[in-house]
């Protein structure tokens, strides 16, 4: 044997080899993807409430953005660091018509979407959007009344903050959410959509943008809504009512009628 040669020895078995790569690259792939950025399909649209920036993903809707508003200006670029993106007419059509039909008086449109709140930031964040969505339509609730439905009765400023940082406007409606001095408040999309979302709702304010003269309230636990000045709304907490538009839509959301006030 040459000196300056080695012995290995032999090779390792070709069969036992292919049998390596093949339970390999099943894990191989399974690690990658776990590592692998998600996927969103984001499209702009056209509705009568303005041009808006839409991304979906495999779990739901992502995020919902007013390009009109500060907030939308750097929406594409934030939701680039987070997914991978890909436009999708097919996505774009769908949400421009869930839209269409709820401006329209059909708010199961948009109430049948499933959303991801992957974008929120906390878990306070989270609850408060959760619970945002069992607030019927034709309905409002007050900031404060929020932060006591998810435990946090002294928190209407992080509610505040919650309802401005909201990734899905319309979705998850934060339009629905007002101030406890009966004044419709603030929204990151203006005024003028709020009133418009709303009004779409049956929920119309009064000129003054307060509270309309048919509102009747509504209690989360009892399902029984009262007249403004009924004894019941007085010896309770405010907090824990919501407030509807009209008779009507109490009795739409399974609500019935107070026995000592008897709202119309």
């Amino acid at each position: 044997m040459d000196e300056t040669s080695e012995d290995f020895g032999p090779g390792p078995d070709e069969a036992v080899v292919d049998e390596m790569l093949a339970t390999a690259r099943p894990r191989l792939r399974r690690a990658l993807k776990r590592i692998e950025r998600p996927r969103a399909r984001v499209a702009v649209i056209d509705t009568a409430i303005g041009r808006l920036l839409i991304a979906d993903g495999p779990r739901g809707l992502i995020a919902v953005k007013y390009l009109d508003t500060s907030d939308g200006a750097g929406a594409l670029e934030d939701l680039r660091q987070r997914f991978d993106l890909e436009e999708d007419p097919a996505t774009a059509a769908r949400i421009a018509d869930e839209i269409e039909r709820f401006l329209k008086g059909d708010a199961d449109a948009v109430a049948r979407r499933r959303v991801d709140l992957s974008l929120v930031e906390s878990e306070f964040q989270r609850r408060a959007l959760k619970r945002l969505r069992t607030v019927p339509p034709g309905s409002v609730v007050t900031y404060a009344a929020l932060a006591d439905a998810i435990g946090a009765p002294s928190s209407q400023r992080a509610i505040g903050n919650t309802m401005a940082s909201n990734p899905l406007p319309i979705y998850v409606p934060c339009h629905r959410v007002i101030k406890s001095d009966g004044t419709i408040g603030n929204y990151g999309g203006g005024i003028a959509r709020k009133l418009k979302l709303l009004g779409a709702e049956g929920f119309r304010a009064d000129r003054g943008n307060r509270l309309p003269g048919t509102a009747v309230y509504g209690h989360w636990a009892s399902r029984i809504f009262c007249r403004p000045a009924c004894t019941s709304v007085r010896r309770a907490s405010r907090k824990r009512w919501l407030i509807f538009g009209d008779s009507a839509h109490a009795r739409g959301a399974g609500l019935r009628a107070c026995k000592i006030c008897h709202p119309a």
